[in-house]
């Protein structure tokens, strides 16, 4: 009898044992999540504006399988602006970060695409030792319209501009 009262009394103590373990895990897990969540250290930069690595194709397969892969990197690829127009919007980003009041903006033309885009500035806030501005874009290519937001800063200390993402 004691053996078995012996071996109940270790069994609920493993599992007492068991459960503060799960619990201070879950209680790390959620503390690192809601960490995450209000720090701004964590935010990926890029050199690069989103606008001239994206397709303007916006709509795609679910991609549960082979096939569906196959069709969105085919449509991406086809919808993908070729590298001068690339180049142009690439271009006129840069001369908007640097030259364009708030609110007002640049747009380019390829006249051998047919593909055009613009560039406006809506805003510009204080962020760290510099400044971010705030842009949206428009590309048009072989008859695929898409709008971008993005946000590019510069810091003291860093050259150039870093695209947020």
């Amino acid at each position: 009898m004691a053996n078995k009262s012996n071996v109940k009394a270790m069994l609920v103590y493993l599992k007492v044992r068991i459960m503060k373990a799960v619990n201070g895990i879950l209680l790390l897990a959620l503390i690192s999540i809601l960490g995450a969540c209000s720090s701004t250290s964590g935010v990926q930069t890029y050199n690069t504006t989103d606008t001239t690595t994206s397709s303007v194709q916006s709509t795609y397969q679910p991609a549960n399988g082979y096939v569906g892969v196959v069709v969105n990197l085919t449509k991406w690829h086809w919808y993908r602006l070729p590298a001068e127009d690339r180049m142009k919007q690439e271009q006129a980003v840069y001369f908007a970060l640097d030259n364009v009041e708030n609110g007002d903006g640049t747009s380019w033309y390829n006249n051998n695409t047919g593909s055009n885009g613009e560039v406006i500035v809506v805003s510009t806030y204080p962020m760290g030792s510099g400044y971010c501005r705030v842009m949206l874009s428009k590309l048009n290519y072989k008859g695929k319209l898409r709008h971008f937001k993005e946000t590019a800063c510069r810091e003291t200390g860093h050259e150039g501009w870093r695209f947020l993402r």
